[in-house]
C-alpha cells in the first residue's frame, strides 16, 4: 500500500552471523518485486570466532545504482528496500519495532514511513514553506515523532511535532532556538518522565530552496547546542568557540553527556577543533584532546557521532579524509584511527562491544568499540550508503 499524507498545517566481538544462513537469506530475497541484485547476494565476511545465528539489524538511506534512492534495512539476514525517489539522510526506528522513517535531506520535503507491522508504507509532506534537514526522533513511548525543519522565509529553524497514531500528522512546531537545526536527540529519561529534554544541534547556516546548497550567511553564522523541555522551551544553550563551526551531528551517552561534531565553514587549513562534549548546565563546550594538525587533515568535516551505550568510547567519522576516529569518552582522548574510503554512517551495537561503519563507496565494516580494531569489512557493489546508520532493534 502506498499513500501520500499531508501535514495538518498544509491541509490545515563481531556481529554473530551464520554465514550459510546469511547467504541463503540474501540469495533468495526479493527486492522491490524482482530478484535481489548482485550486491544483495554477497555474504558479510565474519571472523571464525563469531558465534552463529545472530543477524544484523541495521537501516540506512542509500543510493542503488540500479534503482535509485531507497531505504534499506537488514532484518536478521535479509536486506529489504523501499524506494523513496529522493535522497534520504537518517533512518529513524521506533523502539517498539513498528516504524522506520527515512527523512529527506534539505531541500526535500517528505518523510517515508514504513509501517513494518502493517506491511505498508506512505509519504508525509512538509508544510508549505518548510523543508526537512534529514533527521528525526521518536519519543521513548513512540507517541510522537519530531523532525528539524527550515522555516526558510523567516530564516528560522523549527522542530515539527508529528502524531504517530494519526499517520504522522503534524500537530505543532517549536522554535529550534537557532538557524539550520540538524540532528536531535533526547537526554536519558529521569524517573517516570515520558518526554525527556531534547538536545538540538543548530548548524547556524541560512539556506533557501531557491538557492540549492548555497550557504547564505557564512560570515554571520550563530551555531549552537540548545536544550528544550517537553513544551519546547529553552533550558540551556551553548555556542562553539568559533562562529563558523557549524554544529550538525550529535549523540548522547547513557549518562547524559552530549558529543557533537562540527563542519567548519572557514578556510580548511585554519580549521579549529571539530569535536566537543557538553553536559546540561556547563558554561561551555569541552574540546577533545588531539593534535591541532588533525582538524585540517579531516578537511574540517565531521559526518556522524556515536556513543557506545556500554563502553567508554565514541566513534566519529570524517569521510573527506576517509578516517574513522575512536575517542575515550571520559577523558576526551583520541585512542585509535582506522581508514575506510568515504566513511560516514556509524552506530553502536546495543550490547556487544562493536561499532558499525558504512561508506558512500559501498562498504560496511565492524570495529571493536574498545580498541578500534577492525573485525570485518564487506563491499556491496552498486550501493552508496548515506551519511547515517541506525541499529533498529532496542
Amino acid at each position: 500500500m502506498v499513500t501520500s499524507m499531508k501535514s495538518s498545517h498544509r491541509n490545515s566481538h563481531a556481529p554473530n552471523i551464520d554465514r550459510r544462513r546469511l547467504l541463503q537469506g540474501l540469495g533468495s530475497s526479493l527486492l522491490m518485486g524482482t530478484m535481489a541484485p548482485a550486491w544483495a547476494t554477497q555474504a558479510l565476511v565474519v571472523p571464525p570466532q563469531a558465534a552463529k545465528n545472530e543477524g544484523l539489524h541495521l537501516a540506512s538511506s542509500i543510493k542503488n545504482d540500479a534503482n535509485g534512492y531507497q531505504l534499506l534495512r537488514f532484518t536478521g539476514s535479509e536486506p529489504k528496500t523501499q524506494t523513496s525517489g529522493w535522497r534520504g539522510h537518517q533512518a529513524v526506528a521506533s523502539s517498539n519495532g513498528r516504524f522506520l522513517v527515512s527523512v529527506a535531506r534539505r531541500p526535500d520535503t517528505q518523510l517515508l514511513i514504513e509501517d513494518l507491522k502493517a506491511g505498508s508504507h506512505y509519504f508525509v509532506d512538509a508544510d508549505d514553506e518548510r523543508h526537512f534537514y534529514g533527521h528525526g526522533l521518536f519519543t521513548p513511548d513512540n507517541r510522537w515523532f519530531y523532525a528539524p525543519e527550515n522555516d526558510y522565509e523567516n530564516v528560522r529553524g523549527v522542530i515539527g511535532k508529528y502524531d504517530v497514531q494519526n499517520h504522522f500528522k503534524k500537530v505543532s512546531e517549536w522554535d529550534s532556538q537557532g538557524v539550520g537545526p540538524h540532528q536531535i536527540a533526547f537526554l536519558p529519561q529521569q524517573g517516570e518522565e515520558k518526554h525527556p529534554v531534547m538536545v538540538v544541534a543548530n548548524g547556524g547556516i541560512e539556506t533557501h530552496p531557491d538557492y540549492p546548497r548555497i550557504k547564505l550567511n557564512p560570515e554571520t553564522m550563530q551555531p549552537n547546542i540548545s536544550y528544550l523541555d517537553s513544551n519546547g522551551q529553552l533550558l540551556d544553550q551553548v555556542e562553539p568557540p568559533h562562529h563558523q563551526l557549524s554544529l550538525r551531528h550529535l549523540d548522547i551517552s547513557s549518562d547524559g553527556q552530549v558529543w557533537t561534531g562540527a563542519q567548519y565553514q572557514g578556510e580548511i587549513f585554519e580549521s579549529p577543533n571539530l569535536v566537543y562534549s557538553h553536559r546540561l548546565g556547563e558554561n561551555s563546550l569541552t574540546a577533545v584532546k588531539a593534535d591541532d594538525t588533525l582538524w585540517p587533515q579531516l578537511k574540517g568535516y565531521i559526518a556522524s557521532v556515536s556513543c557506545h551505550p556500554n563502553h567508554d568510547t565514541v566513534c566519529i567519522t570524517a569521510p573527506r579524509d576517509n578516517l574513522i576516529t575512536f575517542w575515550r569518552r571520559s577523558t576526551g582522548q583520541l585512542i585509535a584511527q582506522q581508514t575506510l574510503a568515504d566513511c560516514a554512517g556509524v552506530c553502536a551495537h546495543p550490547s556487544l562491544p562493536l561499532f558499525y561503519v558504512s561508506s558512500g563507496s559501498g562498504d560496511l565494516a565492524a570495529f571493536n568499540a574498545q580498541s578500534g580494531e577492525k573485525h570485518w569489512q564487506q563491499h556491496f557493489a552498486g550501493i552508496h550508503w548515506d551519511n547515517h546508520l541506525t541499529w533498529t532493534v532496542s
